[in-house]
């Protein structure tokens, strides 16, 4: 029974050695890192950090074009029959492929394909027949599409004022 008290002593003795040992070793490693500093900040992917003011000015404004539906729409066409000018352009800086759509009274009128940026409809014709003649109110809808997946990424719902003659 002395022998085992002895041996369990031992071994209390021995791990709190140990866990003291351990300690101040790990102390002293911890005091090799003080008095260095490091320092840097983070751009975003892909940015490096000898960039100007300038170019990090211009890599965030392609980000937050990125994220707009950008479009040229004339709101108020005139139709002759079936054929009219509605001038819808993307513009050159977009960052989307768009689309349009325009519905009188809840009927589709007008529909296009996508366009990619830098492109625009001049003339178009409308959809079934020719609206009667007078002005109508109608809602046209501008869809954005990623140029890469094809994803609609948003739309803005612009009112248009239609004169058909």
């Amino acid at each position: 029974m002395k022998k085992k008290l002895i041996f369990i002593i031992i071994g209390v003795i021995l791990l709190a050695g140990a866990s003291i040992g351990g300690l101040f070793y790990f102390k002293s490693l911890n005091k090799k890192s003080v008095g260095t500093t490091v320092s840097g900040y983070v751009l975003g992917d892909g940015m490096a950090p000898d960039l100007t003011p300038e170019e990090i000015a211009e890599m965030l404004q392609k980000e937050i074009d990125a994220s707009k539906v950008v479009f040229s729409l004339y709101s108020e066409p005139v139709f002759k029959g079936k054929k009219g000018t509605i001038m819808f352009a993307n513009p050159k800086h977009s960052a989307h492929n768009i689309d349009l759509r325009v519905k009188v009274d809840g009927k589709t009128v007008i529909r296009t394909e996508k366009i990619a940026p830098d492109q625009y409809i001049e003339k178009i014709e409308l959809i079934g027949k020719a609206l009667k003649k007078g002005k109508h109110k109608g809602e046209a809808m501008i869809t954005a599409y990623d140029k890469k997946t094809g994803e609609i990424v948003g739309e803005v719902a612009v009112e248009m004022n239609i004169t058909s003659e």
